[in-house]
């Protein structure tokens, strides 16, 4: 009895009852209908719950938005090996990953004891029905419930130590206790796959070996076609009308084929790579940037305009940002590094002879896109024009507070790897910008209403000063020493330390960089007169914050050596 509780107890997942965007570190953003493996049930923070995606993704996730659900063990298995898959695949394996593989291969070892071997014996006949009053003439019981076992959880704490003045997770919104049960009961069956192939015979095995190659891939563009659903959910909305077949049908050579796609949907669906360059978004993101690139190359651009085209460039930006959003990452990724990342640099081209505010936005959401699909095409970016033509931009444009938002945050995200700048940026990007961001960190201008100015040109400050590993030729420091006041900048900086929060980790892109706000600390310290900004109470607030952090993590963990060696300088 005791046994069949704990297996049971070892089939429970999380699913998302909701979709969920992340905008605190440490958290993880999902969609609707997404499995999680609970990693840490005894966690203070009852209201959130420490979890792992399928991706080996690890973070926290709000306990509102998810529900406990029970699985089989055949599901979770695959789930643990997709989380493994992941992982290995990494470049860095880091202290954190390798302990996650320890848990997850343990999980594995556990499951596979719980998932049936299947059976090599042949099907017994199945003996005559019996037909009384109490059998339908087709000898099939109507009695049956596809219904998952839920519970959601209720939470009434506030995660105080996570949340952000002026971000907050609060906006959850909770639905009604039937909506919540519908939609868990209809995502829980969605991702399940059983095993219980025992009975299917050689005709069967026949029929899913005959599945056409990259069928599955293909029923998956068909729906995005004609839905206009993303890659990503037109991916969930193939397997759930396969899990919801799957259930109806009998056994045999119908059901077989339905396992086989399963299977294929299970690993990481892609375009082949034969076939990328003929892909519908392939071509479509192919004449977007054709057309933009024409434009960019265009006499008229870099003169006097001769008609209004501001309609159709748009138009083509936003189809460009639309495919690159949506599609398979692998084609995204595929079109921008063709002949050598030309198309973005010719939009960068583009970026510097259109003075209208409105494409320049779009070609900074592009931009922004490209960043987060493409590691090199993020290089590309930081070692083209683009970081000093958008500082010569912010600083022509000081009042402008739309202008300013999203120059800082793409100037960030471009930044945000520590990629070094060609030295020739540093005319526009030198002690004197500095300056500017520090200023209005301090005095935001008057139109900044909802006050986001000092947050966004904080992160930008702590992306800069990923450029500077030498101390004496580091330009931050240098404007530091020439103002007289940091109160906010540090206020702030203190703030993200005690969270453990770094805003200028954008991305997952390997390797990772250096802690910013770890750097920016180890920085400011290393002058006497940078320091002397924080006051006495702020440096012991700092050091009883270290000391915490210190005492929190595991011996040999990399946060914790290298706060310890940059502490003993």
């Amino acid at each position: 009895m005791g046994d069949g509780q704990q297996n049971m107890d070892d089939l429970e997942m999380l699913t998302a009852l909701y979709d969920f965007e992340a905008t605190l570190a440490k958290t993880i953003s999902f969609s609707e209908g997404e499995f999680f493996f609970l990693q840490q049930t005894n966690t203070k923070q009852r209201n959130w719950w420490h979890v792992v995606n399928r991706k080996g993704h690890v973070g926290f996730v709000p306990s509102n938005y998810v529900a406990t659900v029970k699985v089989e063990p055949e599901f979770f298995l695959a789930f643990v090996n997709a989380s493994i898959k992941s992982l290995n695949e990494c470049n860095a394996m880091t202290t954190q990953k390798q302990e996650l593989l320890s848990k997850l291969n343990e999980k594995k070892k556990q499951l596979q004891v719980l998932v049936k071997p299947p059976s090599k014996k042949q099907p017994a006949p199945q003996p005559p029905v019996n037909l009384d009053e109490n059998t339908p003439p087709n000898g099939v019981s109507p009695c049956f419930d596809l219904r998952p076992v839920v519970s959601q959880q209720h939470i009434a704490e506030e995660l105080q130590s996570c949340s952000s003045p002026s971000k907050s997770v609060n906006s959850a919104v909770t639905k009604d206790a039937d909506e919540d049960k519908k939609t868990a009961s209809i995502k829980t069956t969605s991702n399940q796959l059983s095993s219980d192939t025992d009975n299917q015979d050689d005709n069967s095995q026949d029929s899913s070996e005959s599945i056409k190659p990259n069928a599955i891939y293909e029923i998956v563009q068909a729906v995005r076609k004609e839905t206009q659903l993303s890659h990503e959910m037109s991916k969930v909305a193939v397997e759930t009308v396969l899990i919801s077949l799957r259930e109806f049908l009998p056994g045999g050579a119908a059901r077989s084929i339905i396992d086989a796609l399963l299977r294929e949907a299970n690993s990481n669906i892609t375009c082949p790579k034969n076939a990328i360059d003929a892909a519908p978004d392939a071509l479509r993101m192919m004449t977007a940037l054709n057309v933009l690139s024409k434009a960019a190359n265009d006499a008229q651009q870099r003169g006097w305009a001769l008609h209004d085209d501001a309609h159709d460039i748009q138009t083509q930006l936003l189809e460009l940002i639309s495919v690159m959003s949506n599609a398979d990452v692998n084609i995204s990724q595929h079109v921008l590094s063709s002949h050598r990342y030309i198309y973005v640099t010719t939009l960068v081209q583009y970026y510097q002879m259109e003075t209208r505010w409105p494409l320049r936005q779009l070609l900074l959401q592009a931009f922004g896109v490209m960043c987060g699909l493409e590691r090199t095409a993020l290089a590309t970016l930081a070692l083209s024009a683009l970081p000093a033509e958008i500082a010569r931009d912010m600083r022509d444009n000081p009042h402008a507070v739309s202008r300013l938002s999203h120059s800082a945050l793409l100037l960030s995200m471009v930044l945000s790897m520590g990629d070094k700048l060609p030295i020739t940026h540093f005319e526009q990007l030198g002690v004197e910008f500095a300056q500017f961001l520090l200023y209005f960190i301090e005095s935001p201008p008057d139109t900044d209403m909802d006050e986001q100015i000092p947050d966004l040109f904080l992160t930008l400050v702590l992306a800069y000063n990923l450029q500077f590993e030498n101390l004496y030729e580091n330009l931050l420091l240098n404007a530091l020493e020439s103002i007289d006041n940091a109160k906010t900048f540090c206020e702030k900086v203190l703030l993200l330390l005690n969270r453990e929060e770094d805003p200028v980790h954008i991305f997952d892109h390997e390797p990772a960089p250096t802690h910013s706000v770890l750097k920016v600390m180890i920085d400011i310290f290393s002058r006497r007169k940078t320091a002397g900004h924080f006051y006495t109470n702020d440096l012991k607030v700092a050091i009883g914050i270290i000391v915490r952090q210190l005492a929190d993590l595991c011996p040999g963990d990399i946060v914790s050596t290298s706060i310890k060696t940059e502490t003993h300088k």
